[in-house]
C-alpha cells in the first residue's frame, strides 16, 4: 500500500512538473534558442566593427607610406586625433566582444560597436580625401614643386628671400584651394605663378653665376681703369652683357652659362692685368728706367724670334718682329 501511494505521488509531481514547462511561453527549447541567437547577434556585431577597425587601421598606415601629412596636414591632423581616441576604444571593445551592443554611454544611442564603427568611418573618409588632395597636388601644382627644387639649386632663396617667400606663400595658396577642390580656379591661376617663378629663375641664374662679374664692371666703370684702357673696359663689358643675355634666355643651359661666364671673367682678369703693367711702366719712366724696360722687353721678344729660326731682328720695330714671329706661326 504504501509503495503504492509513493508511485502515485512520484507520478503527480511528474504531471505537475510537465504542466510547469508547458506554462512558460515558446518551451524551454525556445529559452535556449533565444540566448544562441543572441550570442550570434553579439559576435555579427563585433565582427562587422573588427572588420572598420582593420580598414582604419590600414588607412592610417597609409599616412606615413603617401606622405599625406605633406600635402593635407589638416586632415591627417584630424584622423590621428580620432585614431588615438578609436585605439583605446576598441582595445576595450576587443578585451570584452561582449559589450559590443552595449550602449557607449548615458548620453547616446549609439552602441559601443556603433561607436568603433563611426570612427572608423571617419578616419577612412579623412584619408581618403587626404589622399584625393595629394593626387590634385601632385597631377596640377607637380611643375610648380619642380621649379621650386631649380631654383634651390641656383640660391634664389638665399639671393632673393623675399620674391622666393611670396612664391611659396602663394603656391600654399593653390595648394589649400585643391585640398578645397577647387581644382579649375586653381588652373586658371598656374600661368601667372608660372611667370613669376620663371622671372625669378632668370634673375637667380644671372646672380647665381654672373653676380661676381657684374659688381666687377660696376667697380671698374668708376675707376681709373676704363678710363686708362677704354677699349678694353668695353671688351669686358660686352662679354659680360652678352653672357647675361644669354643667361636670361636660356637659364638651364647650365654649361653653356658657365662657358660664357668664364670668357666674361678673363675680361675682367685682363684689364687688371694691363692696367697692373700700366702702372709698372708709369713707374719705370718717373725713375727713369726706360732703357731698362725696353732692353727687358726686346730681350724676351728675341728670344722668340731666335727659337723661330728667324735670327736677329732687333733692328725692327717691336710690332714688326711679332708681325713675322706670326707669320710663321
Amino acid at each position: 500500500m504504501k509503495k503504492t501511494l509513493i508511485a502515485l505521488a512520484l507520478g503527480t509531481l511528474s504531471l505537475t512538473g510537465c504542466k510547469t514547462l508547458d506554462a512558460v511561453p515558446g518551451g524551454l527549447g525556445d529559452l535556449v534558442g533565444t540566448k544562441e541567437v543572441d550570442q550570434a547577434q553579439v559576435q555579427a556585431v563585433y565582427n562587422k566593427a573588427q572588420e572598420a577597425y582593420l580598414s582604419a587601421k590600414s588607412a592610417m598606415r597609409s599616412i606615413a607610406t603617401e606622405s599625406l601629412a605633406d600635402f593635407d596636414p589638416s586632415r591627417v591632423k584630424d584622423a590621428n586625433k580620432i585614431w588615438n581616441d578609436l585605439q583605446e576604444e576598441f582595445a576595450e571593445l576587443e578585451a570584452k566582444p561582449e559589450r559590443a551592443l552595449e550602449k557607449a554611454s548615458l548620453f547616446s544611442s549609439n552602441t559601443v560597436a556603433d561607436e568603433v564603427m563611426e570612427q572608423s568611418q571617419e578616419i577612412t573618409t579623412l584619408i581618403a580625401s587626404a589622399q584625393a588632395a595629394k593626387d590634385a597636388i601632385v597631377a596640377v601644382l607637380e611643375p610648380v614643386r619642380a621649379h621650386f627644387a631649380v631654383l634651390d639649386k641656383i640660391e634664389a632663396q638665399k639671393n632673393f628671400p623675399k620674391q622666393y617667400e611670396q612664391l611659396v606663400e602663394r603656391h600654399e595658396e593653390l595648394k589649400g584651394m585643391l585640398i578645397d577642390g577647387e581644382q579649375a580656379k586653381v588652373e586658371g591661376y598656374l600661368p601667372e605663378l608660372s611667370n613669376r617663378l620663371h622671372k625669378l629663375e632668370q634673375d637667380a641664374v644671372e646672380k647665381f653665376y654672373l653676380g661676381e662679374v657684374l659688381s666687377d664692371l660696376k667697380v671698374l666703370a668708376n675707376s681709373d681703369k676704363s678710363e686708362v684702357l677704354p677699349a678694353v673696359f668695353v671688351d669686358a663689358k660686352n662679354s659680360a652683357e652678352l653672357a647675361q643675355a644669354f643667361a636670361r634666355n636660356n637659364v638651364r643651359q647650365y654649361q653653356d652659362i658657365e662657358a660664357k661666364t668664364l670668357l666674361a671673367q678673363l675680361q675682367v682678369k685682363r684689364i687688371n692685368r694691363l692696367f697692373e703693367e700700366h702702372i709698372r711702366r708709369k713707374e719705370a719712366l718717373k725713375n727713369d728706367s726706360v732703357e731698362s724696360q725696353l732692353l727687358a722687353l726686346e730681350k724676351q721678344i728675341f728670344q722668340l724670334t731666335q727659337k723661330a729660326g728667324l735670327g736677329d731682328l732687333r733692328h725692327l720695330s717691336f710690332s714688326e718682329q711679332l708681325a713675322e714671329l706670326n707669320k710663321v706661326n
